[in-house]
């Protein structure tokens, strides 16, 4: 009698526990796969999970225009993109950049919803009181490994004013930085003031022709209130000769 109900109650009770065991497995193999999937996204550089804030600061330096970066946080990009289509839409942008062109972009209805939740995210991060305030410019960029080591998924952030002084390769040339690597971001603002005066200028146009400007802007202009103090640390010039093949691919040297 005993033994029948053991057999009966070790009948029912395997199949249900052969797949929590195979469960298990499955769980395990795959999170062991994510993992190894990181660490290799990790020693290449890729770091296009994570979405970081740049604030761009320029001075004058006995003359010399010096160029000073700083983080004001970042995020996963799962939670700064909570929808999960705009998400992945975002990440296939931003690895579609290239040497030449660094910016992500922003075209059509997409790029239009990935600004306004952006925008989201630089202002929870950026609301400070007690500052001036100015108008900054926000695009979202990514240097490839060509270019940096690491390669997050960048939003810039600088004031519109600045931006003005890397429309000409002369004057960008010999913006004095903190790390030579930081060659790759001058060459981004380049990108970042030629497209913003030619979006402006059409933004013009189609304002006075009182023409809808829907999808048009693949940057925002952002009202901010940003700490434009920082400590002097020692900067160089930039090291060209390690561009050399992105500046000839510019047509910025020969």
């Amino acid at each position: 009698m005993i033994a029948m109900t053991f057999e009966e109650l070790g009948g029912r009770a395997l199949p249900p526990l052969i797949g929590l065991v195979a469960g298990g497995l499955i769980a395990w193999v795959f999170a062991h796969w994510r993992r190894l999937r990181e660490r290799r996204r990790i020693l290449r550089g890729d770091a296009r999970d994570t979405v970081v804030i740049h604030h761009h600061l320029l001075h004058r330096d006995n003359g010399a225009a010096v160029l000073r970066i700083r983080s004001l946080g970042q995020g996963e990009l799962r939670h700064v993109v909570p929808n999960g289509h705009l998400a992945s839409i975002f990440r296939a942008r931003a690895e579609a950049i290239t040497d030449r062109d660094t910016l992500i972009s922003m075209v059509g209805a997409e790029g239009s919803y990935l600004l306004e939740t952006l925008t989201g995210f630089v202002c929870d991060r950026t609301a400070n009181a007690g500052f001036d305030h100015d108008l900054y410019v926000m695009a979202p960029c990514c240097e490839p490994q060509s270019l940096a080591q690491h390669q997050p998924i960048t939003l810039l952030l600088i004031a519109a004013s600045d931006l003005a002084l890397f429309e000409a390769w002369p004057a960008a040339r010999n913006v004095r930085v903190e790390h030579g690597s930081d060659g790759a971001r001058v060459l981004t603002l380049i990108n970042l003031a030629r497209r913003h005066r030619a979006e402006q200028e059409t933004l013009a146009k189609l304002r006075q022709a009182g023409k809808r400007t829907l999808h048009v802007e693949t940057m925002y202009v952002l009202d901010l209130a940003l700490d434009k103090r920082s400590a002097p640390l020692a900067t160089r010039d930039i090291p060209w000769g390690r561009f050399e093949g992105v500046l000839k691919q510019l047509s910025l040297e020969e």
